[in-house]
């Protein structure tokens, strides 16, 4: 298998063997219809092939498909000005309320821009405690702001402003705009991702990154359509970091991975993406209730 684990070959596999279990899920279900049950054998043989062949087919692409990101070792350093959540007075100027609330949590807001545009996020909670995502657009660095848009309303939880900030980053050059955030949806809680592609003006439907029940601080980077989502992971028992990417902005996250080793504890992490290269930063957890001054870091290669 050395000679066929090359990323690009690892893809193409990847790409046919879901193909594979495509077409071989949907025979079986063929194989149970009223017209061929009567064929004395024959559903329960074919059955038995096409279980087979999957165990082959999930075998290979356990084999062949490698790992995401080449991630080079674990390093730390000291906390600096500039590391998340460091937030400014324009920040929360005149901050304006989404209507359907009560208070916004001004500790949530987080913004993401260039010299010239400045967007910033929020959370804003409603009389029951349950929260709505909304973002704004500055075309003067904050000295005027757009309406605000209503990115996320689906949360039926009861945390009130006590939830993760959302995570948000802004791409120049094509004018997209990337949030992740965690939400107690009707379906499932868990962290979900949205974007926008006119600078802000409206959102595609959130598109789930992990499900899990535990509040998770997540970030994004996004370079074009290429995506990567970092979170601290709810379904861990110790506090690491995994991470999703996508080529195809975010409508499917069809890669996924670790970050930090197993035996690297990891909370509140932030990521950056510059052509093939991501590195992403985390906090060490505070140890007997004092905090550490002590920021993880880990710069890796997409494949």
């Amino acid at each position: 298998m050395a000679l066929l684990a090359g990323p690009r070959f690892g893809r193409t596999v990847e790409a046919a063997i879901c193909k594979f279990l495509e077409v071989a899920t949907t025979l079986e279900r063929y194989l149970a219809r009223a017209s061929l049950a009567y064929v004395s054998g024959l559903t329960c043989v074919v059955r038995k092939t096409v279980s087979w062949y999957t165990v082959v087919a999930l075998t290979v692409l356990v084999g062949c498909v490698s790992e995401p990101v080449e991630w080079g070792n674990v390093a730390y350093r000291s906390s600096q000005l500039g590391d998340p959540d460091t937030r400014s007075a324009i920040a929360s100027a005149g901050l304006p309320t989404t209507p359907g609330t009560v208070a916004q949590c001004l500790m949530s807001i987080r913004t993401a821009g260039d010299p010239n545009e400045l967007f910033r996020s929020w959370w804003s909670v409603r009389s029951d405690s349950s929260v709505i995502l909304s973002l704004q657009r500055s075309t003067n660095r904050g000295a005027r702001w757009d309406s605000a848009i209503e990115v996320d309303s689906r949360d039926a939880g009861r945390r009130g402003c006590q939830r993760p900030a959302p995570g948000i980053s802004y791409e120049p050059a094509s004018g997209y705009v990337y949030l992740v955030y965690f939400v107690e949806a009707s379906d499932g809680a868990g962290v979900f991702f949205a974007h926008s592609m006119d600078k802000g003006g409206m959102f595609h439907s959130p598109v789930p990154v992990v499900y899990g029940s535990a509040p998770s601080a997540a970030s994004v980077a996004g370079r074009g359509d290429s995506v990567v989502v970092v979170f601290e992971d709810p379904n861990s028992t110790t506090p690491r970091i995994g991470i999703v990417l996508s080529h195809s902005t975010g409508h499917l996250f069809d890669q996924r991975g670790q970050v930090t080793p197993d035996d690297v504890a990891a909370v509140a992490p932030w990521v950056a993406l510059s052509h093939r290269r991501i590195t992403v930063w985390w906090k060490t957890p505070p140890r007997n209730g004092e905090p550490i001054d002590r920021v993880g870091f880990r710069v890796g290669v997409w494949r």
